[in-house]
């Protein structure tokens, strides 16, 4: 596989996270909506209180992480998971300056490396911790990577960081080819739910695969970046980080400027990750 994504479509991958994560974040924990009643603006409110336009730790992580790629000009376990125990602990990486959204195999695993620096793949292989916590952060990765042999190693690296069961190792593999060649790929079709599946029976739970499936099944039911996320979103329950998938694989696929004006200027540090996106798609280039 060639590497096929250019500036343009990386940063709408990295931007794409974030509107996705910030559109979903005051529906968290809620049930999904009808149509007629969707979400379709940024807005204030739910259980974190968030100010419209912000975002939560599906962004905080992907930043994070970007940043310590960017700062080692490659993966570097250690500094990955210093950062992310920074936001976790003194709220980096974050515009609230505070954590206030953190899954339990993530902070398992941060509190896990804590007590033992040295060892910084701190991931449970428990099936039961299949979450999406992983997989909603990919994006640095993908847009980093020079070749797709590292594409996977380093998404199954980041992966096992904090999720290291073998689900989402699954999970994180096919979506990181998926984003780096900026569509679906047929070889993975049987990962997703059919086309024609019933609104009502995608689910949006913090499973890795229901998120995958939610993020999936909205993009390929919409024709531009929107309508993608505005559907993953209302689907409920973790809306967040179906958000934050199903921007992810738009935002790859449309590219950045088709993802609506409202968005990029409603979007916390929309310029902070947009240079981020470029420093990293340029990490590997002459």
């Amino acid at each position: 596989m060639s590497y096929s994504l250019r500036v343009d479509h990386a940063t709408g991958m990295l931007v794409g996270l974030a509107v996705g994560d910030a559109l979903g974040a005051p529906l968290e924990f809620q049930e999904s909506r009808e149509p007629e009643n969707y979400v379709t603006e940024f807005c204030s409110g739910g259980v974190w209180k968030v100010q419209k336009g912000e975002w939560t730790d599906d962004t905080a992580m992907a930043f994070a992480m970007g940043c310590a790629i960017r700062d080692k000009k490659g993966f570097d376990a250690n500094a990955i998971m210093d950062n992310f125990l920074d936001w976790y602990r003194n709220g980096a990486f974050i515009p609230r300056g505070t954590c206030f959204d953190i899954g339990n195999t993530t902070a398992k695993a941060l509190k896990k490396y804590e007590l033992d620096r040295q060892t910084p793949y701190c991931g449970s292989s428990d099936p039961n911790t299949s979450g999406n916590g992983a997989l909603m952060r990919i994006a640095p990765i993908v847009i980093a990577a020079p070749d797709r042999e590292t594409l996977v190693q380093w998404a199954t690296q980041q992966t096992l960081l904090t999720h290291g069961s073998d689900e989402c190792v699954h999970y994180s593999r096919i979506f990181a080819e998926e984003l780096y060649a900026n569509s679906p790929l047929q070889k993975h079709i049987r990962e997703r739910h059919p086309t024609d599946i019933s609104r009502h029976d995608v689910m949006s739970g913090g499973y890795v695969k229901e998120t995958y499936q939610a993020a999936m099944w909205a993009f390929h039911t919409t024709d531009n970046f929107e309508d993608c996320v505005v559907a993953a979103v209302n689907r409920g329950y973790d809306t967040d980080t179906t958000g934050a998938v199903a921007g992810m694989i738009a935002g790859a696929y449309y590219g950045i400027y088709k993802i609506p004006e409202k968005f990029k200027e409603g979007l916390a540090w929309y310029d902070k990750l947009s240079k981020l996106a470029i420093d990293l798609y340029y990490l590997h280039k002459k």
